[in-house]
């Protein structure tokens, strides 16, 4: 069985491999521990010579405030990868084994190459190029996802992106910021009322893999069919407040945005209208200061600069890019 941490967790995923003929035996396994940010537990596992992760999902997630939603969206997640690969299957790692008893998947490792992107983008480390290659591969999800009727059986229910984001987001920022909070619905409403493609609902830097020439996105636990607009709004809003932090790079935090609209609209069949893109992004800039995760690099000015910014975009009603990166 598996060296330190010890986790009769651990014990059981390994009895299920070796009993689907996974792996040969369960003799030498090793086990670490690693960082599933607010919302899981994960190991990586190595055994029979080949390297897993290993992956729980917490009913509350780790933050300050009470933030729950059940662990079952781990299935969620495991099919979403799946059905993510019979698109880009150079882009999502592959599910081993899913025991909705327990609520465990098993995915294959990334190769040791691999670095986190949100880790390379604060270290200074940004290629644009990521960029444009995260707008491609999301819209070839989205587009394919948008003309099949399987996806929409498989993903049309979404109450983990209620969980997990219209609550603890766009609703808890209304809540602080009283005198937006009817603007606030009004962009919730058209965004919920959108049922087009098979969103990701976490397309941030912290889910995406990078090595050279290549990439994987991860934690598809809040896929559902909704508005694509949303994974848009989602990725753009990270990279303003990467250049919030280091404003030095923040052209560059600029060109990455503006390379994955521009691929995103080149290959998508279903388009992106800036008009809700900005507005969402600037919800989403807010409930980054002010929501139930806020991101964890930003000093209290740097925080101010954020919420003084989706402010203004939301009172002002902007629907242009060009005002997310005015915050000098």
């Amino acid at each position: 069985m598996p060296d330190a941490p010890s986790d009769p967790r651990i014990d059981r995923v390994l009895t299920r491999l070796v009993e689907q003929g996974v792996v040969g035996s369960a003799d030498g396994a090793t086990v670490v521990e690693l960082s599933g940010g607010v919302s899981a537990d994960v190991f990586a596992l190595t055994v029979g010579g080949r390297r897993f992760v290993v992956k729980w999902a917490l009913p509350r997630l780790r933050v300050a405030q009470e933030w729950l939603s059940s662990p079952s969206r781990i299935v969620v997640e495991a099919d979403a990868t799946s059905y993510a690969r019979t698109i880009r299957p150079e882009n999502a790692p592959k599910i081993v084994d899913v025991d909705d008893v327990n609520l465990v998947i098993v995915m294959t490792a990334a190769a040791p190459e691999m670095v986190n992107w949100k880790s390379a983008l604060l270290d200074g480390n940004i290629d644009p190029d990521v960029g444009r290659s995260l707008g491609s591969a999301l819209a070839d999800w989205h587009s394919a996802s948008g003309s099949d009727p399987d996806a929409f059986r498989r993903f049309g229910d979404r109450r983990y992106f209620v969980e997990l984001r219209v609550a603890p987001f766009f609703k808890r920022v209304g809540e602080v910021h009283r005198d937006l909070e009817a603007l606030i619905d009004r962009i919730v409403d058209r965004m919920m009322q959108r049922a087009i493609c098979l969103v990701h609902g976490d397309f941030s830097p912290k889910n995406v893999l990078v090595s050279e020439g290549s990439f994987w996105v991860l934690d598809w636990e809040i896929a559902h069919i909704g508005d694509p607009t949303f994974d848009l709004a989602f990725l753009v809003s990270h990279l303003v407040c990467k250049a919030i932090h280091r404003p030095g790079e923040a052209h560059l935090y600029e060109t990455c945005a503006r390379l994955f609209l521009d691929a995103y609209a080149e290959r998508s069949i279903l388009g992106a209208d800036h008009h809700d893109l900005v507005p969402q992004a600037a919800c989403l800039l807010l409930a980054r200061v002010d929501g139930k995760s806020p991101v964890d690099y930003f000093d209290p000015e740097q925080a101010n600069r954020a919420r003084a910014l989706g402010r203004r975009l939301l009172v002002e009603g902007a629907t242009d890019l060009a005002p997310l990166w005015d915050h000098p």
